[in-house]
């Protein structure tokens, strides 16, 4: 197994505020990844960053991953 396959990036909604928590499992120990956006848009565009530059899959928590898809 790739080190590229061991991390996924999750988007979840936010505990406890209005917003999206991106979280990267699990966490890479050089840096901190996590970030939490006010709307799914932005956390999915920083996951699909995380994606096309680190070769992370995204699991989708949401139920809102059709709503703001990001073309490849």
């Amino acid at each position: 197994m790739g080190l590229a396959e061991r991390y996924v990036i999750q988007i979840v909604h936010a505990p406890f505020a209005a917003g999206f928590d991106v979280k990267v499992t699990p966490a890479p120990a050089e840096e901190n990844l996590d970030a939490t956006f006010p709307d799914h848009r932005r956390a999915s565009r920083w996951a699909d960053g995380l994606r096309r530059t680190r070769g992370w899959r995204i699991i989708d928590r949401t139920g809102l991953a059709d709503l703001h898809r990001v073309q490849a």
